[in-house]
């Protein structure tokens, strides 16, 4: 832990000292260019010589002292006035110090021409870093606290994301195993293909369903696969529909988004209805644009035709995957429950 802290604190200390020069060697520069009719390196070397001096002896101390003492002990604890007392303090002590000590550098250690002592120079040299570094430190803390809270909110999303995916796997595989359960109650013929597609729906929602985007053909053809299963289990009890004029697309969306409104149609339809139980399903693409639409009779029971669990969790995943990009119409009227999705992918 100790090395850990001397470690970082060198790591900070090379890199501000590094900045500081780089600083000096562009003022020298700068200073050559404009003063100089002739550039030379000795010249050059001179002026450099005499930024790095001024910066680190009387332009560093009254920066880092704000930065790393006054701005955290009194700004960041909402003490203004002490702040603004000792500040006024600082700026004039150093503003003094500027006024009078640079002048007697240029002269006796560089050889300048002797200038007249200006404390009022200093107080405004003074003024002008204080702000500014202040702003900037001010500045910099805020992005970095901008980024932590951004980065706890996409860590939260991405926790929250993966629990409402995972509660929809449980909920279908659930569903899914009735049906094989009654089929082999039946001794069907079709029970071998039936267990295929459930391989293939399994594998789908296992592997495939780890990405947080996947083609939209594959959600189609889970869908198909599904509807295969429940027809072979509802076959008396009505229709079931499915007009897709999706040819050929390479749209990606958020895997199992569109068969929970399938799951609902047939949890609160087919599921209860003796007879003449409809689904109808209509999935287009158009530009950047996925429109789904379903709907379906129900027997209104005791508690009504609720929206259960698997909308709320889709609802919400909606909300979090696509904010501003989805439009969900939830719709019940008379026996009819429809549900019309609009995803709007980039």
């Amino acid at each position: 832990m100790i090395r850990t802290f001397i470690y970082n604190n060198k790591k900070r200390f090379i890199t501000h000292v590094s900045i500081l020069l780089s600083i000096a060697v562009l003022f020298s520069l700068i200073l050559v260019i404009s003063l100089e009719s002739v550039f030379s390196f000795g010249i050059f070397f001179d002026y450099l010589l005499q930024a790095i001096t001024t910066i680190f002896l009387l332009l560093a101390p009254p920066i880092y002292l704000n930065i790393y003492w006054l701005i955290p002990r009194f700004i960041e604890q909402k003490k203004y006035f002490n702040y603004a007392v000792i500040v006024l303090v600082l700026i004039i002590v150093w503003g003094y110090v500027l006024g009078v000590v640079e002048p007697w550098m240029d002269e006796h250690w560089f050889n300048q021409p002797k200038q007249d002592s200006s404390m009022q120079t200093g107080v405004a040299v003074m003024i002008f870093i204080l702000i500014s570094t202040t702003l900037l430190y001010l500045s910099y803390k805020w992005y970095i606290q901008l980024s932590k809270i951004k980065q706890v909110e996409n860590d939260q999303l991405n926790l929250e994301l993966s629990s409402l995916k995972n509660q929809i796997n449980p909920h279908f595989f659930f569903n899914t195993l009735n049906n094989l359960y009654a089929l082999s109650l039946e001794k069907s013929d079709e029970t071998p293909s039936v267990i295929l597609k459930l391989s293939e729906m399994m594998r789908y929602t296992i592997y495939d369903c780890k990405e947080s985007k996947v083609s939209v053909m594959d959600e189609i053809t889970y869908l198909e696969n599904f509807i295969t299963l429940q027809k072979v289990r509802h076959h008396e009890r009505g229709l079931i529909t499915f007009k897709n004029e999706v040819v050929n697309s390479d749209m990606q969306i958020a895997p199992m988004i569109l068969i929970v409104f399938l799951e609902n149609a047939f949890k609160h339809g087919f599921d209860l209805i003796d007879k003449d139980a409809f689904i109808n399903l209509n999935l287009k693409i158009k530009k950047n644009t996925l429109h789904f639409y379903t709907e379906n009779n129900f027997i209104e029971i005791e508690n009504g035709h609720q929206i259960g669990i698997g909308l709320e969790n889709v609802k919400r995943r909606l909300s979090l995957i696509y904010p501003k990009t989805h439009e969900l119409e939830v719709i019940k009227s008379k026996n009819v429950f429809s549900v019309d999705l609009k995803l709007y992918v980039e």
